[in-house]
């Protein structure tokens, strides 16, 4: 997708999303609630409800898996790229043995495709404001699962204390 057919929006101040938080806010101009990230320095945003059933992503853990960045869902533990918006699971193939038994193999990590609708953003007056632009106003933009829940809930207050994220590595 260009983000070269959107308009940008400014949404917060760099120092509203300190490093290692989360905020979530609503889009001024489509209303849509959704989730700052600050990452390694690198701002993300994505829908803030949970494509699954509308969990608060806000209170969720960053984790790792693999070489990617995923928060994950408190309601059902459902990991997400933080890029992407790609659904990820650890799964096993299973083979049938020489003697007719199944036999899995050891657990790899697999998408689900996207599922979490994620934003531009982009940091503007020398680095000090924070722009979002609407993925989803791109004429022809798909639909993507957590878009249902992206105008029906109200945002929810960070619950990530300043500089508090916490990642996990135990999937690499």
């Amino acid at each position: 997708m260009s983000s070269d057919l959107l308009t940008y929006e400014f949404v917060c101040k760099l120092s509203e999303v300190p490093l290692g938080s989360k905020k979530c806010i609503e889009l001024p101009t489509s209303h849509r609630s959704v989730m700052l990230l600050n990452l390694r320095g690198k701002v993300f945003c994505m829908d803030q409800a949970c494509y699954h059933h509308g969990g608060p992503l806000v209170n969720g853990d960053i984790e790792e898996m693999g070489t990617k960045t995923t928060v994950k869902c408190p309601w059902h533990a459902y990991h997400i790229v933080v890029e992407t918006g790609e659904g990820l699971y650890k799964g096993v193939d299973m083979t049938m043995t020489s003697s007719g038994k199944l036999r899995p193999s050891s657990p790899r990590l697999k998408s689900k495709g996207v599922k979490q609708r994620t934003h531009f953003v982009e940091l503007r007056n020398d680095g000090q404001d924070v722009y979002v632009a609407d993925s989803s106003a791109i004429p022809g933009a798909p639909i993507i699962e957590s878009d249902v829940y992206a105008f029906h809930t109200t945002n929810i207050p960070e619950a990530a204390k300043k500089g508090e994220v916490r990642i996990h590595s135990r999937f690499e």
